[in-house]
């Protein structure tokens, strides 16, 4: 009898899949409030270009904008950080030391100075329209490090390469044509006025350069592809970062404490010198374009679409980010007057969907690649409904165990 009942259960444990139903994402309703969520992301960005451009015009120094911004994330972010991953987070070293302060030259210095130059150039509704080029820049980079396969002979690459061409098009749509007034009186002239972006270093560099000048307009869309390249460095190297130190919230609260001290020093450098009297927020304007830039755009923001990741998954997240540029031209005509140019529309849409052929590439590409590897696991199991993180968990600790 004992003999029976031992011989039924050792059939039923080699009955059992490989792939455990841990591993099969729950089919909820909670995808509609990750929808919801996703809006109001992208209307908390779109808010943060019109209260930075505000701001900016009521003579807040982009520099402290960005000091304020940071410091004020730290202080909310870091004890959340620290209560939280307390029990995951590892020691720091002077590895993951020097990471983070790359990650705060290009995810903070890089990404937001440059953000903000080129708003304070051209037009907000210009700004949104860049954001959608973000994954052709980090596309670019990763086919350049040989970590983004491009293979011609399959549809995602085919998809990657196309949507690069068009959004590259549209940049320089941009960048060459304006076009008619299709909204607003016309009167505004973003291209308008000369500048020498290196007058301030004449102390550094040979005096050429410091007399050479070019249009606001086309320096500010400079400023803005170069946002994008710094934004593509900053994501290509958060993923070695995650893998040394796996800790999301402690890792972007000291990406911002290091990023409010680099952010100090290039403002003393480019300026010369900074006296505190340049700390003083001098009008409801600049007071409102702070908070707001440090509670919604890189507080409450990163917690809710880290959310968004979580519950979704990234593809979905990125497919409201083109959301921001409509919500941005809406309130920039109806705010602050301004007009919207037949170059202007022409260009962004070519962005849009160059930003969609991408990451209809790159979803492919995932998506063949899991189907890959979840057969070689279980070739009988719903791969569609896999886990792919919760897979290689659940893997590694059964030839762990096997081990043993």
């Amino acid at each position: 009898m004992d003999s029976t009942e031992d011989e039924l259960s050792l059939r039923k444990e080699n009955s059992q899949p490989l792939i455990p139903s841990s591993m099969v994402t729950p089919k909820t309703h909670s995808i509609r409030v990750v929808h919801a969520a996703l809006v109001i992301v992208q209307l908390g960005y779109a808010g943060l270009q019109m209260f930075s451009r505000v701001a900016l015009d009521a003579g807040l120094n982009q520099f402290i904008l960005s000091m304020y911004r940071n410091i004020i994330a730290f202080a909310i972010l870091g004890p959340v950080a620290y209560y939280y991953e307390r029990e995951k987070r590892p020691p720091t070293s002077w590895k993951i030391f020097g990471w983070l302060n790359l990650l705060s030259l290009t995810g903070v210095v890089g990404s937001q100075q440059l953000f903000l130059a080129g708003l304070q150039y051209t037009t907000p509704l210009m700004a949104a329209v860049s954001q959608n080029m973000i994954p052709v820049a980090t596309f670019l980079l990763a086919a350049a490090l040989g970590l983004e396969d491009v293979n011609l002979r399959r549809r995602e690459g085919i998809a990657k390469v196309v949507g690069t061409v068009v959004c590259i098009s549209g940049a320089v749509i941009m960048s060459v044509y304006k076009g008619l007034a299709l909204f607003g009186g016309g009167n505004d002239t973003p291209d308008a006025g000369i500048t020498r972006p290196f007058e301030n270093l004449g102390a550094f560099l040979h005096p050429d350069i410091v007399q050479f000048s070019v249009k606001k307009f086309h320096l500010g869309i400079f400023y803005l592809i170069m946002n994008c390249v710094s934004w593509a460095v900053y994501l290509t190297c958060q993923a070695p970062v995650m893998k040394m130190y796996p800790a999301l919230l402690s890792m972007t609260a000291g990406t911002y404490f290091f990023g409010w001290i680099q952010v100090g020093i290039l403002g003393v450098i480019s300026a010369g010198k900074l006296h505190f009297a340049n700390f003083r927020l001098t009008s409801m304007a600049q007071i409102i374009g702070v908070l707001y830039a440090a509670l919604i755009a890189s507080t409450l923001n990163l917690l809710l679409q880290s959310w968004c990741v979580q519950k979704g998954g990234p593809f979905i997240v990125s497919l409201y980010v083109p959301l921001q540029m409509l919500m941005v031209a809406v309130l920039s005509v109806m705010l602050l007057n301004d007009t919207l140019y037949m170059g202007i529309i022409l260009g962004g849409l070519l962005t849009v969907a160059g930003f969609y052929f991408v990451v209809y590439g790159q979803r492919l590409e995932r998506r063949r690649k899991r189907l890959v590897f979840a057969r070689k696991i279980e070739p009988h199991h719903d791969v569609l409904k896999i886990d792919i993180r919760q897979m290689s968990l659940d893997l590694k600790k059964h030839l762990l165990d096997d081990d043993n």
